[in-house]
């Protein structure tokens, strides 16, 4: 091997002496031989996981990048399946680990022997893993993250809110057919309540859970319901480490409607638990405190009702005697002041008639002295009306009423045509602006844009997308296409400025 490195050992030009050139083969051969000899025993390494795959054959691949997170220092690592069955690594991978699960975003300690391949280069060969300093990792981000909570005063925002008295319309944030899912929905049905719920689909352990987990508490803190659940199942410490993110305690801590949170095992407690309204241990029991709050609500309302029924009663039963007593006064004043009007009403009568009869003795004395001048002038006004009645009915005459009729009817015909002419020009013309307008509502259809290659996008209510700007994180689409169409749920958005930038 020292031979063929002293072929590079000195760059310097010697003209005297024989290069020696090495075949690609020779120098893979020299870099491993190197590499044993450097690092004949595995070594332990500490970085943060990265693109974690497993492959059709079973193997597991992912890259460990430096601390500094720029992915300038990385190496690839292969947990390869003899690998895991051998020195019992299976347990990091599949979640059956109780403490530790290995997954994207994640730092750990790891054991791993060094390898050189030809083809893909130096990469590491998992053989260990350190639990201790993994946790301890997690542990040391727990705390930093728990101080920057109370430094801005986080911990008790959301607990400082009011649960409704009838929180009947619940967000429940969760992963979508979970057993955590079905018990909770299980126990809000079995109550008998009319809850409403309103489901965010999210995933609970892993890096896509924060940015989907913060879209869901944003859009149901947007909405009408009365309360937020965000539960999740049991799982090894390090699944239930990603509710200490701060982006996702953050977002509880600033939710304007109380979270309850039921997440893990019933000794787990995490920084999400600590910021919400309160926790529950399981979902079911969050499930319970929902229905409960409705039961003692009920049972006030009962109460109360039961209460404020039994003083009606009681003031019923005294308005009643009191009513009783002021009927019989009030009967006794009636019956006194009826008999004094009826007196009065007696007298006001003999009144009326001695006037009366006074008035009319007048009135028929004046008329006596009138009579004969009436009668005279009657006459002369009755013989002008039968002088204008005759008039009239010479005018009325049939046979002079019917000698204007022919007239009368040629006119009503030329009616007649003029209305047939114009009625058929205005049905051409309205036949012809619905025809052009027809055609116009064709080329405008969205159909002919979807059968030339483009979509539609709108949103669940059915409002189209015309903007960005109109969207969210979490909110749910769906596109046309010609032949079908596509749900999806918005991870982010951008914007595109005048210049074609974002």
């Amino acid at each position: 091997m020292r031979d063929l490195f002293s072929a590079v050992d000195d760059d310097r030009p010697d003209e005297g002496a024989q290069r020696r050139v090495l075949t690609v083969g020779e120098l893979n051969g020299c870099i491993e031989d190197a590499l044993k000899a450097a690092f004949p025993a595995a070594v332990w390494v500490r970085g943060e996981v990265q693109r974690l795959n497993r492959n059709r054959s079973g193997h597991i691949y992912f890259e460990l990048h430096g601390a500094d997170g720029s992915g300038i220092d990385q190496i690839r690592v292969a947990a390869l399946k003899w690998d895991r069955d051998r020195f019992g690594l299976e347990r990091y991978f599949d979640g059956s680990d109780p403490v530790l699960r290995i997954q994207d975003s994640m730092e750990i300690c790891l054991q791993a022997r060094l390898s050189y391949h030809p083809k893909w280069g130096l990469s590491l060969q998992l053989v260990g893993v350190d639990t201790a300093t993994t946790l301890g990792q997690l542990e040391a981000r727990r705390r930093r993250t728990l101080a920057w909570l109370e430094s801005e005063g986080l911990l008790d925002r959301n607990a400082r809110l009011l649960v409704p008295d009838l929180p009947l319309h619940v967000g429940l944030i969760t992963s979508a057919g979970s057993a955590a899912e079905a018990d909770f929905l299980r126990t809000l049905r079995d109550s008998g309540y009319g809850f409403r719920v309103e489901r965010a689909d999210c995933r609970m352990t892993g890096e896509q859970m924060v940015g989907q987990v913060v879209g869901a508490v944003g859009a149901l803190g947007r909405s009408d319901v009365d309360v937020i659940v965000l539960t999740r199942g049991g799982g090894s410490k390090a699944d239930l480490s990603w509710f200490d993110d701060a982006k996702i305690c953050a977002a509880v801590a600033a939710c304007p409607i109380p979270v309850i949170t039921a997440i893990g095992h019933e000794i787990d407690q995490s920084l999400t638990d600590l910021v919400a309204h309160h926790h529950c241990k399981t979902p079911t029991a969050a499930a319970s405190d929902v229905v409960e709050r409705v039961a003692e609500t009920e049972d006030r309302l009962e109460d109360t009702a039961a209460a404020v029924a039994a003083v009606a009663v009681g003031v019923l039963a005294a308005a009643r005697e009191a009513l009783t007593s002021r009927a019989r006064a009030l009967s006794g004043a009636v019956t006194a002041r009826v008999r004094g009007e009826a007196a009065d009403l007696v007298r006001i009568r003999e009144g009326v008639s001695r006037e009366a009869r006074r008035r009319l003795g007048a009135e028929r004395a004046v008329l006596d002295g009138h009579g004969p001048r009436l009668a005279v002038v009657a006459k002369r006004r009755l013989a002008g009306e039968r002088r204008d009645l005759d008039h009239r009915l010479e005018r009325l005459a049939p046979s002079r009423l019917l000698a204007g009729w022919p007239r009368r009817v040629q006119a009503l015909d030329g009616l007649a045509d003029r209305l047939a002419r114009r009625t058929d020009a205005l049905i051409v013309e309205r036949k012809r602006r619905l025809d052009h307008l027809t055609e116009k509502a064709a080329l405008l259809d969205p159909v002919r844009l979807l059968a030339r290659g483009y979509s539609l996008t709108t949103t669940a209510d059915g409002r189209l997308i015309r903007s960005a700007k109109d969207l969210a994180a979490g909110d749910r689409l769906t596109t046309r296409l010609r032949d079908g169409r596509i749900e999806s749920i918005v991870e982010r958005t951008s914007s595109t400025d005048d210049n074609g930038g974002t």
